[in-house]
């Protein structure tokens, strides 16, 4: 599982990376923590080692011209999940997910928080999806498209 966080760079100081995503995360003594700077999001990307899945996603975002915007990817036993609102980004987050109903739980749960109509969204995803995936997701969004 990816060790990461996203704090507001108001919160960020380089020499305080280690103890804050300690603070959500157990770090080994081999964990070195990194960041990037997340400018259009007035925030800072910390992870352990390797860059996240959920950087990737967080890439794809300005490509997508919808005001609701949900980028997925399903893959190694997890979901990773980035959700926005205009510029304002509103979820970053992965989960385990032993299946595809998992995967979709978390999705539709992230969707319910944020009061968001999947029948009026667009679900974009990253990676591949098998047929029968794509056709159940479409019964539920507005679309469901990939995007790379």
């Amino acid at each position: 599982m990816s060790k990461y966080t996203i704090v507001p760079s108001a919160f960020f100081a380089e020499s305080d990376a280690h103890s804050l995503l300690s603070e959500i995360v157990t770090l080994t003594p081999n964990d070195r923590v990194k960041h990037i700077e997340l400018p259009e999001y007035k925030a800072v990307l910390l992870y352990c080692n390797t860059l996240p899945p959920v950087k990737k996603l967080l890439d794809l975002l300005p490509k997508i011209s919808d005001y609701n915007k949900i980028v997925v990817e399903i893959s190694g036993g997890e979901v990773h999940l980035v959700l926005a609102a205009g510029e304002k980004l509103l979820l970053v987050n992965s989960y385990r997910v032993p299946d595809f109903t998992t995967a979709m739980y978390f999705i539709f749960a992230a969707l319910k928080e944020f009061q968001i109509n999947p029948e009026m969204t667009t679900l974009y995803h990253r990676g591949e999806l098998a047929y029968e995936q794509k056709e159940l997701l479409f019964r539920y969004f507005l679309g469901v498209e990939k995007i790379q």
